[in-house]
């Protein structure tokens, strides 16, 4: 008989899995899983990952928006540490083979925490012999057993990722009516978004691919910094903004567009170099080509309105004092430059032979 109590997590806390007895009914937990057949719940040794916990197991699957690059799993185990392991969620899901279907971002936590074991459910799945659709069944697994959390639920965002992958990696056609049904009857996609956002979805997964690959060039900005220090567009008196000393250059900010976020920290860097110029590199994270030059454009429409509208509160309080002989009108003449955006369109030659050549596209000339 396996244990059912272990001490971990919490400061003193003794996990205890008879703490999962009658918990959830057997509905509840069956729809966790699209396929498997509900086992028990056990604790998982961690200690196979050897402390690793980037572990090629733990990488969360094609149905993230943003794949591994956030902290959350760092978030999650400093909660451990605070508050224990908590029984409410659901927990991470396992097969029988112990191959990870469900909860590892909670598992890297764990391995993050020092934690030598976690607490899960498992499953017994059906064998499916051909490889794209058991890749298939993966990803709806995966976006399944998000449908309860609280902190990071399925959103369409991760549908979007989840369909694009089954389109260039799995056995879905690249064609609308496929990704409908894909959406519908696989993804069970009414468990997340309003139904009449599904052909909208379908929509953008269709443009999000070509030529069976996906259409965008997927970058971070660590990839973006290393293109621009091999790029012929970078001026001579250019200062990356990683780059610690800047002695009479100019700095260059890198930013992803469309983000409300991201505007406003482009805004307060540039503002915070003026008078001196600065210059400006966007890139982009969406994955629908048709929606990039819009992104790129109200993103700096935005700059250009947060510098303008100094000019007005100065105006306004020259007028409110009785000076409204007064008026300053912002240069034309702006203190940043934009010097381009990075070529991210696959099977597109011009964007093909300029990301070759380490080149960007003038804003202008994007289309």
């Amino acid at each position: 008989m396996s244990l059912q109590k272990k001490r971990g997590f919490g400061p003193d806390q003794v996990v205890d899995l008879g703490n999962y007895e009658n918990r959830w009914t057997a509905e509840e937990i069956q729809s966790h899983v699209k396929r498997g057949k509900f086992i028990g719940f056990r604790f998982l040794d961690l200690k196979k990952y050897a402390g690793d916990y980037l572990h090629e197991e733990l990488y969360n699957i094609a149905i993230r928006a943003d794949g591994n690059r956030g902290n959350a799993d760092i978030t999650i185990s400093q909660s451990y540490e605070k508050k224990g392991w908590r029984y409410d969620p659901f927990p991470p899901i396992i097969d029988v083979k112990e191959n990870v279907k469900d909860g590892r971002t909670r598992i890297r936590a764990a391995i993050i925490k020092n934690e030598t074991f976690i607490p899960v459910a498992v499953y017994d799945y059906p064998e499916e012999t051909d490889e794209k659709t058991a890749y298939v069944q993966c990803l709806s697994e995966g976006l399944i057993g998000n449908d309860d959390l609280l902190t990071r639920p399925t959103k369409y965002g991760d549908l979007l990722e989840a369909g694009i992958s089954a389109v260039t990696d799995g056995n879905i056609e690249h064609d609308k009516t496929e990704i409908i049904k894909l959406l519908q009857t696989e993804f069970e996609a009414e468990r997340f978004i309003d139904s009449l956002d599904i052909p909208v979805l379908a929509d953008d997964i269709f443009d999000a691919v070509s030529g069976g690959k996906k259409a965008i060039w997927d970058i971070d900005r660590k990839d973006v910094l290393e293109y621009l220090r091999k790029s012929p567009d970078l001026p001579a008196d250019a200062c990356l903004d990683s780059d610690d000393i800047c002695l009479n250059g100019k700095r260059v900010f890198v930013y992803a567009a469309p983000s409300d976020t991201n505007r406003g920290r482009l805004w307060g860097m540039i503002s915070r170099e003026i008078p001196q110029e600065s210059y400006v590199v966007l890139y982009t994270t969406k994955k629908i080509p048709s929606k990039i030059k819009k992104g790129y454009d109200e993103f700096m429409e935005y700059i250009d309105w947060r510098y303008k509208e100094c000019f007005e509160i100065v105006n306004r309080t020259f007028e409110a004092n009785g000076q409204s002989m007064i008026k300053i009108k912002s240069p034309t003449k702006k203190p940043w430059k934009v010097l381009g955006v990075i070529p991210q369109l696959n099977m597109d030659g011009d964007h093909d032979k300029l990301r070759l050549a380490k080149k960007l596209i003038k804003l202008e000339e994007y289309c």
